[in-house]
């Protein structure tokens, strides 16, 4: 892979300093700047043109309702930030504050034109304002290694103050203002660490941690308690539940990054020595590494003559959380877990392989025998029920690969994922056999990322993006944008088997983000689709508004393509 270096420079253009972020590629830097400038004077030119449009339509109509001009203001903002005008975009945040969202009253021609004046000399000159260079040049972080953060706490403005803070300094925040939307996050995206209020409007935060503390110890999540008045007996009894520390607020910002940095990193050291998964008993992910590592060595000195390696995936296990809940879908993964132990052979090892994966090594075992461990694994669950959830049966499919030679562990779990997928895609709860001419790539199920907006630009720029590329999560990727929220609703956009991903602009004529957000919560099913709302309004109550309606994140005009797309996919990898 080439590297890419990268250097500032600063110019001087319109009495405003100018920062020009260069990245040396295969182009030559004169090529680079001429790509760069090209594509920002097509926004920028796309937005001149919407304002002389509206100029236009306006001057047909005579008198122009005081709603639709907020909403040309409110987007011109959001847009004329994003695409690097940032005089546009202050002249049109100053605009909006003279206008009312919600207004039934009419503008008449010198109102309208009033508010306009201050943007037609920038409209008249055509003039490109290269006060910020086009969002290519930023440059994305490791994603897998950015943590993810939980924030619960009922508080709008002191939630989003610490979305804003722990993403300023590296880390990714999902906040929640109720404690049964907290619950939701945390065994959705199971974030590295818990930010909890003592108090909640649905439940103390006690209660709460009462409810996530036994699968937080189980996956050594650090859970800390905040709140501004409690006393010795609120810390002793949020202590005597499992929260690892419990802070005063305000938060001393100077203190608390070093000790987040410590929390984590502690708990990287207690994952890194363990070879235990805590959930369900079994061995994790790690020990498979270590134990295929010895089967090898098995194989190569001769002590076995071949090992089998089964892995096996609860079929609709999505389903069983939403039906049964959580802790429901806890006890089933260690139920099978513990049923899986019960019918191996002395010898044999169970390991989770992740999420409802899971992975028997059977030392000496040819497919065969390993077919046999299997069936007796199916014939035992289907026999009886979940403890504690009399309707709940499990079901499986599973996936057998038998090596004879010494074989690398990564090869081996891929060839086994192959018969895997082969016996899912023949109908589940069956085993089938590793063969050489199966497929070499598993058909996976797309992710579709759906941008709804009423801005033409914010839609180009995103459909720039996205359309350069075909996987998001090592999975196919397709792009659809619509620009309202009724063309969206009105489409066939749904389809069972794949992922969505929505990125809803919350002011929209027509049917606006909330409208779509309720109704997408309302008629689909929530495992398969992330929501995150985008708007320019930075005010809280519109943050708290979409957050309590359902979605998972929200992110604010103007933004940078690729931060966006940054965050986008690792919401995508952690939930999908």
């Amino acid at each position: 892979m080439c590297k890419r270096n990268v250097y500032v420079k600063w110019k001087w253009k319109h009495k405003c300093h100018v920062l020009f972020l260069y990245v040396k590629t295969g182009r030559t830097g004169r090529q680079e700047r001429a790509v760069r400038r090209t594509r920002v004077e097509k926004y920028q030119r796309m937005v001149f043109d919407r304002i002389e449009k509206a100029v236009a339509l306006w001057k047909d109509k005579g008198d122009v309702p005081e709603v639709e001009l907020y909403r040309f203001f409110h987007n011109l903002k959001g847009t004329a930030g994003t695409v690097g005008m940032q005089k546009i975009h202050d002249l049109a945040e100053v605009q909006m504050r003279e206008l009312r969202e919600q207004s039934g009253r009419v503008c008449t021609p010198s109102e309208w034109q009033r508010l306009l004046a201050p943007l037609l000399p920038y409209v008249q000159e055509s003039t490109v304002l290269m006060e910020a260079v086009e969002e290519a040049a930023v440059q994305e972080a490791d994603q897998k290694d950015t943590p993810l953060l939980l924030v619960i706490d009922d508080d709008v403005e002191f939630v989003t103050y610490m979305k804003d803070m722990l993403e300023e300094n590296g880390y990714q925040a999902l906040i929640a203002m109720t404690g049964e939307k907290g619950v939701e996050l945390y065994y959705e995206f199971t974030p590295r660490l818990i930010i909890l209020d003592y108090y909640l409007p649905d439940g103390d935060g006690v209660h709460l941690l009462s409810q996530m503390i036994e699968k937080a110890k189980q996956e050594f999540t650090p859970v800390v308690m905040l709140s501004a008045y409690a006393e010795t007996m609120e810390r002793i009894r949020a202590y005597e539940l499992g929260a690892m520390d419990f802070i005063s607020k305000p938060v001393n910002r100077e203190l608390f990054f070093p000790f987040l940095k410590n929390r984590l990193a502690m708990q990287e050291r207690v994952w890194n020595s363990s070879l235990e998964d805590e959930l369900t008993g079994v061995k994790n992910r790690k020990y498979i590494t270590q134990e295929l590592a010895s089967l090898n060595g098995s194989v190569e000195r001769g002590e076995i003559e071949c090992y089998s390696l089964v892995l096996c995936d609860l079929d609709y296990f999505k389903k069983v959380n939403d039906t049964y809940g959580h802790v429901a879908g806890d006890k089933a993964l260690r139920y099978f877990a513990q049923t899986a132990e019960s019918v191996c052979r002395p010898g044999d090892t169970v390991s989770r392989y992740g999420g409802e994966e899971f992975v028997l090594l059977l030392p000496g075992a040819d497919e065969e025998a390993a077919a046999d461990v299997t069936e007796r694994l199916r014939e035992t669950l289907s026999a009886a029920h979940v403890p504690g959830v009399e309707e709940l049966h499990l079901r499986f499919s599973a996936g057998i690969r038998e090596t004879r030679t010494e074989k690398h562990d990564r090869e081996l779990l891929e060839e086994a994922d192959q018969a895997l997928y082969a016996a899912k895609r023949a109908g589940r709860n069956q085993t089938v056999l590793y063969r050489p001419d199966m497929e070499k790539v598993r058909e996976l199920s797309t992710v579709h990322v759906i941008v709804i907006d009423d801005d033409p630009i914010v839609r180009e720029m995103l459909r720039q993006y996205w359309m350069r590329r075909s996987t998001i999560g090592q999975r196919p990727l397709a792009f659809h944008a619509f620009e309202d929220g009724a063309a969206f609703l009105e489409a066939d956009w749904f389809q069972e088997e794949d992922y969505y991903f929505l990125l809803v602009d919350g002011m929209m004529p027509k049917v606006d983000g909330i409208e779509v957000l309720r109704e997408v919560r309302k008629g689909y099913p929530k495992d398969r689709i992330l929501v995150s709302m985008l708007t320019a309004r930075s005010g809280e109550q519109e943050v708290a508004r979409a957050l309590q309606t359902g979605a998972d994140d929200y992110m604010l005009k103007p933004f940078r393509v690729r931060e966006v797309a940054a965050r986008m996919e690792r919401l995508i990898e952690r939930v999908f």
